[in-house]
């Protein structure tokens, strides 16, 4: 019964800092715009059983997303990141590349925006392919 009780304890304490957050709508970031983009394209690769792949250019901020899949492959958007005046993205890199695979999986570039809200790096999980903004 105390095990029992052990164990209990030992997950609540775990799940209590998710829990508080719950249902907290956190303030679009300077990074919202390229996290939008590297979510939508992992939903497509997930949604599409398809090999996506974004890349962007980091100066002007033009993107391209190809798709490779069962039915084909070829281009399936093409745009600019708006980012707004005052932020940009910082990378040693010409050219960023984010690569989702059908079971989510990704393999990716990582970024710097930096803006009025001050410095954000954007991560993308390698095993679940999950876009994330981290202040720095």
């Amino acid at each position: 019964m105390a095990l029992v009780l052990a164990v209990l304890a030992v997950t609540l304490l775990l799940a209590a800092p998710a829990i508080g957050n719950f249902g907290v709508a956190k303030a679009p970031g300077d990074a919202e715009p390229l996290l939008t983009l590297l979510r939508d394209a992992r939903t497509e690769a997930v949604r599409g059983s398809a090999v996506v792949a974004v890349r962007l250019d980091p100066t002007s901020g033009m993107f391209r997303v190809d798709t490779t899949g069962v039915q084909g492959m070829g281009p399936y958007a093409a745009g600019t990141i708006d980012l707004g005046g005052a932020t940009v993205f910082v990378t040693e890199l010409e050219r960023l590349q984010f690569l989702f695979q059908p079971s989510g999986a990704s393999f990716s570039d990582s970024v710097a925006v930096r803006g009025p809200g001050g410095n954000t790096m954007v991560l993308v999980d390698p095993w679940t392919g999950v876009a994330r903004a981290e202040a720095r």
